[in-house]
């Protein structure tokens, strides 16, 4: 049972980190014209604190979102100013980062950690059952999931002495957000949307990555909007060299922009939408007004179905 949890727990991050990379990037948040919400929620909560928020109503929502506000207003004008709320989701983003990092590494304390280090050979046993694979049957996709692992964990090694500590464990667990990880993060994104493994993204494999036409049943077929600006987008910026498919270079400007300050971005962005009398900084009520873009809320889905309790307060 404790290895299935632990490696529930690795495979969870191995997903999202090679796919889409948790570090904030403008890849998920918008689809074209069309604004995902998701994205903001996450960047200024954390994307654990922001699953607890989708379980409150939206009264219980602005109520949690008021004791924050003063959180963020470092300089306690009465206002929260762009800085401030960088520097909040910044807080928020390093802070989801080590406690996941947190919430796998004390698996491995008690029983493999020596002298603060971890091996590959005690991670994969912990993780994938075997030192070695030695009389293991695993699936294609198992294989495959340890050989990447693997040259992850090589990678993240950054002092080539076999074994990883806590920093280095946390450069293999979040690879987005570690400057000599970023190579990795482009391999494995390239490996997960090349679907005929030409070692290149398509135009066909890129839109394939976000759309799937069976989510938009409603639709009979009919893409939306946003699908085909995204096209024009992969044309007209992405595809730099016009050869109608994305290198590895070119994939890397798309995913990991070089000098991008996310953070910065995402508050400009959060100031565009609920600065309302446009006096370049957010005051309490402009933030609660607009708490579905802050925070948001899943509950009004639910109708009547609240949780018993409320999650731990920021």
């Amino acid at each position: 049972m404790r290895n299935t949890i632990i490696l529930a727990l690795c495979l969870g991050v191995y997903l999202v980190s090679a796919n889409h990379p948790e570090a904030l990037s403008d890849k998920d948040h918008f689809k074209g014209n069309e604004h995902d919400n998701k994205f903001d929620h996450e960047a200024f909560l954390g994307k654990d604190t922001a699953a607890e928020y989708d379980q409150l109503t939206p009264e219980k929502s602005k109520e949690r979102l008021a004791k924050l506000v003063p959180k963020m207003d470092i300089n306690g004008d009465g206002f929260v100013e762009e800085n401030e709320l960088r520097e909040h989701i910044n807080f928020m983003q390093k802070r989801y980062v080590n406690n996941d990092v947190e919430r796998t590494w004390k698996n491995y304390k008690d029983e493999k950690i020596k002298d603060g280090k971890l091996g590959w050979k005690d991670y994969r046993e912990m993780v994938y059952g075997s030192t070695d694979g030695e009389g293991q049957e695993l699936s294609p996709e198992y294989s495959k999931m340890i050989t990447r692992d693997e040259r992850r964990w090589k990678v993240a090694d950054y002092d080539s002495n076999g074994m990883l500590d806590r920093t280095e464990y946390g450069c293999f667990m979040h690879p987005e957000d570690c400057d000599h990880m970023r190579d990795i993060v482009v391999q494995e994104t390239v490996e997960d949307i090349d679907k005929d493994k030409d070692g290149f993204v398509s135009l066909e494999e890129y839109i394939g990555d976000m759309y799937r036409p069976e989510d938009y049943p409603e639709l009979n077929g009919k893409e939306p909007d946003w699908v085909g600006s995204e096209r024009e987008m992969f044309q007209e910026h992405r595809d730099k060299d016009a050869d109608g498919k994305l290198n590895k270079d070119e994939m890397r400007d798309w995913i990991m922009p070089v000098g991008f300050d996310h953070a910065d971005a995402e508050a400009k962005h959060l100031v565009g939408i609920a600065d309302d009398d446009k006096d370049g900084k957010l005051s309490p009520e402009e933030i609660i007004t607009h708490y579905d873009t802050f925070v948001g809320s899943q509950a009004t889905d639910y109708g009547e179905q609240l949780q018993k309790h409320d999650p731990a307060e920021l």
